[in-house]
This record gives structure tokens, C-alpha cells and sequence, in this order.
């Protein structure tokens, strides 16, 4: 029994050590591909202001000729996408990638892989036995497959390479969307109530166990879509959820981007969904936007709500203000910390022009 136990032992401590050569292995591959790539120029990551235009519609015809636009966010659900099982609708991409590229813009893409998922992926996961997390999103009772779930991952992992070989040689297309921690949206949201953490613990919840999730998706993104850069947004899982780790409320987030930035070097953007006029100013010491201030230069932001017709003022905290005064001070939070770009709700840049021509000049100036 003795002998048996240290047979396990070695063969566990074999496995780790051929994982670490493997990934050490990929890194050095990655670093000496763009030393020779570096030799002829490498693209920059755009700057300015990218419209977010309507889940799974074009973009409006007042996006695309404004001269401030510089880019323009595509987004669409998974489930449109692909509908059955290997079966894929790209007319909507391919179509929206089209007109955008011959308005001179680039395009942001997020396909929404968590509240825009097929069926017939959670009836996959159930099928194999998977674990569900159950949480209250808005009212609404909503249970998900739990973020490592290789079932999910797997699927997950086909979509975003049969995407890539579609478009990733699409000039237009510049920025990708990686997802790994996103309870409802593509934003982080790891839901974190005691409640939610007693349920985590019992499905087996740990810190690795996320981390690899974040590497499986990254690492898929990256290599599906080698010539585009990959965007991430984060946040922190609460002070209680990754303890004992020494810093838990980021530990996840931070721990992700130092090993994506060490595998893919000048690929991986780090930004923040929630830009209003009540974030921390710079450089955010003490608050989740100290991983922003670190992570820079490659940066970005996306508002967190409209500014025009939203009777509840979400970007303001509540207060009533004057959209275009609440818009103008996000941006300038947003600039503050340096983003390269900002993600600004259709609806905002037109009907605000003058902030939008603002905002481009602000966020492109040298």
C-alpha cells in the first residue's frame, strides 16, 4: 500500500512538472514569435470611442458617419450564432463586419456566452453530469453551469475556434471579448453573498479552479484569433470568497492577467464595465481599479449604463443630472486613468455628439 501511495505521488508530481515545462515551453515559443514580429511592426490597440451597438442589429447610420466613432462594438448571442451543435449562422458578423470596415472603423466583438447561451450546451452539461450554481439575477431565480465545468468549457472552447478560423483574417476586426467569470453578462460577476459563497464551497469552488477556467478561455481566444487583441473585464469576488490568498478580493482577476500577459505578451487589454461619474479617481489606491492602474497601458473602459433616457440615473449613483454633463465626467474619469478606448452605449453618442467629438479627442490625443 506504501508502494502504491508513492507510486501516486510521483506520478501526480510528474504531471505538474510536465505542465509547468509545457506552459513555460509555450511562452518562450510566444515571446520568440513576436521578438521576429516586433522586427516589422506590431498593430496598436485602437483608441477612441467605440459605439455599442443593439444586441444582434447594425450599428445606426449616424455611428457609422461620424467622424468621431472610431469604432464600434458588435455584440450577439451565442445561441444565434450557433443554434444547434456545430451548426453556425455568421451572416449577422459577416454582414456588420462589412459595413463597419468600409465606414474606416474598427470593430469590437463580444459574442454573449453566458445569459445569450444555447440550450442545448446546459442540456449538454446536465446530460454529463455537471454542476449548476443557482443565484438570484434580477428577480429572476437563474442557474448556470459552474465556471470550470469541462463540459461547458469544451463547447465553450469549439465555438471560439470555429469563430476565429471565420474571421480572424478580417481586417475590420480588431478586438475580441474573453469571458470566463461572467455570471449573467460578459462582465465579471462572480456572485459573492454569503449565501452564494456556502453554495460555491459546496460545489467544490477554488481559486484554481477559476484561474484555469480563465486560462482554458484566454488561451482559446488567443490562439483562435491570433490577429487580434483580447480583451478581459474584471472585478473582485468579494474579501471572503478566495481567502486564504493574500490579496482575495482581486487575487483571481490579478492572478489571471499576470499569467495571460507572461503567455501572450502586447495581446491581453484589461478593462473595467462600470465607468460613471463615481468610480475612484486615479490611481484608485486600496480599490479594484488598482488592477487598472497597474495594468496599464493597455487599458480600457466601457460605460456602465446610457446617459440619455435613463430615468434612474445608474451612471450618476442615482442623482439626477444632465446626461451630457454625466457622459462628459465618465469620460474624463475614464481618461484619467488612461484608456485607450471607451465603450459608450449607442443611444448616448447619437444623441450626444459634442461629448462624442470630446471623447475622441480626449482619448486620441498624442
Amino acid at each position: 500500500m506504501k508502494k502504491l501511495t508513492q507510486t501516486k505521488q510521483v506520478l501526480t508530481y510528474s504531471a505538474r512538472s510536465i505542465q509547468t515545462i509545457t506552459r513555460s515551453l509555450s511562452i518562450a515559443f510566444v515571446a520568440l514569435t513576436l521578438l521576429i514580429e516586433s522586427t516589422h511592426g506590431r498593430a496598436q490597440i485602437p483608441q477612441g470611442v467605440f459605439s455599442i451597438a443593439n444586441l444582434g442589429l447594425a450599428p445606426q447610420d449616424e455611428v457609422l458617419t461620424d467622424p468621431n466613432v472610431d469604432g464600434v462594438t458588435v455584440r450577439l448571442n451565442w445561441s444565434t450564432l450557433e443554434p444547434t451543435e456545430g451548426q453556425y449562422d455568421f451572416s449577422y458578423i459577416d454582414t456588420t463586419l462589412a459595413s463597419v470596415g468600409a465606414a474606416g472603423k474598427k470593430v469590437l466583438l463580444r459574442i454573449m456566452t453566458q445569459g445569450g447561451k444555447p440550450a442545448w450546451v446546459t442540456t449538454a452539461v446536465k446530460n454529463a453530469g455537471g454542476l449548476f450554481f443557482t443565484f438570484n439575477s434580477n428577480g429572476k431565480k437563474t442557474s448556470i453551469p459552474v465556471f470550470w465545468d469541462p463540459t461547458f468549457l469544451a463547447k465553450k472552447t469549439a465555438m471560439i475556434q470555429a469563430l476565429g478560423a471565420h474571421v480572424t483574417n478580417n481586417p475590420a476586426l480588431s478586438i475580441v471579448v474573453a469571458s470566463f467569470a461572467n455570471a449573467t453578462s460578459e462582465d465579471w460577476n462572480v456572485p459573492h453573498s454569503n449565501t452564494d459563497i456556502t453554495q460555491w464551497q459546496r460545489l467544490g469552488y477554488t481559486s484554481d479552479l477559476l484561474i484555469g477556467a480563465g486560462h482554458t478561455i484566454i488561451d482559446a481566444t488567443m490562439a483562435a484569433f491570433p490577429n487580434q487583441f483580447v480583451t478581459l473585464a474584471v472585478a473582485a469576488n468579494g474579501t471572503k470568497l478566495d481567502q486564504p490568498n493574500p490579496d482575495p478580493a482581486d487575487y483571481v482577476a490579478r492572478t489571471v492577467k499576470d499569467d495571460e500577459r507572461a503567455l501572450w505578451p502586447g495581446r491581453l487589454i484589461i478593462q473595467k464595465n462600470d465607468l460613471s461619474t463615481f468610480i475612484p479617481l486615479f490611481p484608485g489606491t486600496g480599490t479594484i481599479y488598482d488592477i487598472i492602474t497597474e495594468s496599464a497601458p493597455d487599458i480600457a473602459g466601457q460605460m456602465l449604463f446610457q446617459c440619455v433616457g435613463d430615468s434612474s440615473y445608474k451612471v450618476n449613483k442615482g442623482v439626477p443630472i444632465d446626461p451630457a454633463l454625466a457622459l462628459t465626467i465618465s469620460v474624463n474619469n475614464g481618461v484619467g486613468y488612461g484608456e485607450k478606448y471607451i465603450e459608450i452605449y449607442q443611444v448616448d453618442v447619437v444623441n450626444l455628439p459634442d461629448v462624442i467629438a470630446y471623447a475622441h479627442g480626449a482619448l486620441t490625443a498624442p
